[in-house]
Parts: structure tokens; C-alpha cells; sequence
């Protein structure tokens, strides 16, 4: 297992390209197969957009914290923020049977992390903040 690596920035449309090139890099280190790379920008395009479109809004663009640690079999990431609790885990399924027009916005983003990670666990308002940690078995 190796150390954890992390980053910290605001959670501004700005700083997205920052937080897409920590996992860019995380996966050069990792030697990350595509499939492991693709799961894990996904997760943060989609975790990071969410925190700064809704999570803060309304408020100073607090921090995202993003940390990753490379295990024998799994990647682990852990996204830290503060702003108001929303648990992910609990979002309902999007509508995938109805035409796109007749759709409800919403919820994809969400489902697909879901069906591209091993596990999702979220704790809210702990001393580090919300902490949303994300796992992925490696290809084998």
C-alpha cells in the first residue's frame, strides 16, 4: 500500500482542471488500466461538479479535498467538502425507461458512479467535514 496523496482547492468551476489532473496524475502513478482511469474522473467530474453547483451554493466556495490511496487490488478515494450533508448513497435511480424529452433532470451522474464503484460509503458533518469514500477494485 502506498502513502496517500491529496489535494485541496475551492470549489470553483475554475479549480475542476485541477481536480481531473490529481486523478490524471494518481492514475499515471498507479499505472491505472482504462477502465479504473475512466471510473475515477468520472467520480470526480461528477462529485466536484455536484459540490459546486449545489453543495456550496449560496455560499463561499468552501474546500474540496480529494485524497487517494493506492492499495494491492483497490484504489480508494476520499472526497472531503463542508458544505450542507447530502448523502449520495440514498439518490434515487434516474428515470432510465422514459424518452430523454420526458425525463426528469438529474441523477445520472450519480448512478453511474454507483454502478462503476465496489463501494460508496458517506459520513456527514464529522471533525474533517463531509467525507464521501469511494473504492474501486483493480483489473485483474
Amino acid at each position: 500500500m502506498s502513502a496517500p496523496i491529496c489535494v485541496v482547492h475551492a470549489a470553483t468551476m475554475e479549480n475542476l482542471p485541477r481536480f481531473l489532473g490529481f486523478i490524471d496524475d494518481v492514475c499515471a502513478d498507479l499505472d491505472a488500466d482504462s477502465h479504473t482511469k475512466y471510473a475515477l474522473r468520472l467520480a470526480v467530474e461528477e462529485i466536484c461538479i455536484n459540490l459546486i453547483d449545489y453543495g456550496y451554493r449560496g455560499r463561499p466556495p468552501g474546500p474540496i479535498e480529494l485524497i487517494a490511496q493506492d492499495h494491492d487490488d483497490r484504489v480508494t478515494l476520499v472526497i472531503r467538502d463542508r458544505s450542507p450533508p447530502f448523502d449520495p448513497t440514498f439518490s434515487p435511480a434516474p428515470d432510465l425507461t422514459s424518452d430523454a424529452e420526458h425525463r426528469m433532470p438529474g441523477g445520472l451522474g450519480w448512478y453511474l458512479v454507483k454502478q462503476l464503484f465496489d463501494e460508496i460509503r458517506y459520513a456527514a458533518d464529522t471533525p474533517a467535514g463531509n467525507v464521501l469514500t469511494i473504492v474501486k477494485r483493480k483489473a485483474k
